[in-house]
């Protein structure tokens, strides 16, 4: 089962020029949380704010600023942030809408990514979750539908000075991020695939227990996650060539190998579908050998029956001339004659091997 992060219906933009900001959410609203975090090779600042009011001006120093937005809710927020930060208004109505297809947008000083954040709730339904990355010359704006997210190790590297990525340069901070979100699509298809086995085994060795329910919801998931995977090639490979001046050539190279991640996991995806698929087959195959085996038994017993209902019409046609009918023992004598056909009929379907 998929459960995606997003309710309510977009309201009607038709005839409203591009750009055009439409609430997507039915949700009140309300200020959003964001967190700040500044860095460089020698500071580091964290902090947890709120309100449009509350928002950073563009900071002109060598530092790094990450802005993570949890939320949607309010406009006023959003709007602020394209004025200071001078994001598109097209990017912003792409950021808002949170069923779109994952992409790539260059803008004149900025670009966009648009992505799916996919987990795992504790009751074991998958989690989709639009993310937006924006990058700058020197900040990246994370924007997403919720609460939580898959960052906090990035943070800890932040806090620790681990690496390599606080003597780096923004755009080493949007594939930092977009990296977390690919691998850990490794992580919901290695769950797939053991529940896939698992259910595999269920009917190859217990299959009155097999639900064909449970196999219909992974190849939904499956379906789901090659959908939000094919564009993932696209994007890398377009960071990977990009001569924007955004993206530095020490960069370059790790959405090289970011390029390589997202092969992997849509090759993983179509493998497990297939196998999906295969168990579907088998199950449908089951059924058919179940139900053949049903016919074979009927036809058994209904072919058993035939000369015994032959042998029961004749003797129950009205005719006064039958001798038989005056044998004192010719009722115990047709029954054993029934009997023995029977019996010489299950002899020969046993060695036949037909029971």
């Amino acid at each position: 089962m998929i459960q995606f992060v997003k309710k309510g219906i977009a309201e009607s933009k038709r005839g409203k020029p591009p750009g055009t900001i439409t609430k997507y959410s039915d949700k009140e609203q309300k200020e959003v949380e964001f967190e700040l975090i500044r860095y460089n090779a020698g500071t580091f600042e964290q902090r947890r704010l709120k309100g449009a009011a509350n928002l950073p001006l563009p900071d002109s120093s060598e530092q790094v600023n990450w802005i993570c937005i949890f939320g949607h809710s309010d406009i006023e927020l959003l709007n602020r942030l394209s004025e200071l930060y001078g994001i598109s208004h097209l990017a912003l109505e792409d950021i808002l809408n949170p069923d779109h297809r994952p992409k790539l947008e260059f803008f004149e000083d900025h670009l966009l990514v648009i992505l799916k954040m996919i987990s795992y709730d504790s009751k074991g339904i998958l989690i989709s979750e639009q993310i937006s990355i924006v990058l700058g010359k020197n900040f990246v704006l994370a924007i997403q539908e919720q609460p939580g997210d898959l960052f906090d190790p990035i943070r800890e590297r932040l806090r620790s000075s681990v690496g390599r990525i606080r003597s780096m340069s923004a755009d080493y901070l949007a594939y930092s991020l977009l990296d977390v979100i690919v691998d850990n699509y490794f992580v919901i298809l290695e769950e797939l695939a053991e529940e896939l086995e698992d259910l595999e085994m269920i009917l190859i060795k217990q299959p009155e227990e097999f639900e064909p329910i449970d196999i219909h919801d992974l190849k939904m998931q499956l379906f789901y996650l090659r959908k939000i995977s094919w564009p993932l090639r696209e994007i890398a490979h377009s960071l990977q060539k990009t001569e924007s001046g955004l993206v530095l050539p020490p960069t370059r190279l790790y959405f090289s190998d970011m390029y390589d991640h997202a092969i992997r996991v849509l090759e993983t995806t179509e493998t497990l579908r297939e196998v999906s698929v295969g168990i579907s087959e088998l199950y449908t195959s089951n059924i058919s050998l179940k139900m053949n085996e049903i016919m074979q038994t009927l036809t058994i017993i209904s072919t058993i029956f035939i000369p015994l209902t032959f042998i029961a019409g004749v003797y129950g046609m009205n005719f006064e001339v039958m001798p038989e009918l005056k044998w004192p023992n010719g009722y115990f004598g047709v029954l054993g004659i029934m009997a023995v056909i029977a019996g010489v009929m299950l002899i020969f379907f046993r060695r036949r091997r037909w029971l």
